[in-house]
């Protein structure tokens, strides 16, 4: 019914690092340069992050949400 090697829908800000490869900390500043990136913020303070799957093809692909660092032409 599902496919395979998915995982959990919401991922940690961990999880979400090691499937795209970047550290931790580039995590956090993507997150708050991005707006429209799917997070969902848990707690009472919000602190703890939850970031959606979907997340991970968007930045595997190489986009990043401070702009595109890659030379072109």
């Amino acid at each position: 019914m599902g496919t395979t090697d998915e995982g959990p829908e919401w991922l940690t800000q961990k999880q979400f690092a090691a499937a795209v490869q970047v550290h931790v900390g580039t995590v956090s500043r993507w997150i708050a340069a991005d707006p429209e990136m799917r997070v969902q913020r848990l707690g009472p303070t919000g602190h703890r992050v939850r970031i959606h799957r979907s997340e991970v093809d968007r930045h595997r692909t190489g986009m990043s949400p401070i702009g595109d660092t890659t030379a072109t032409g």
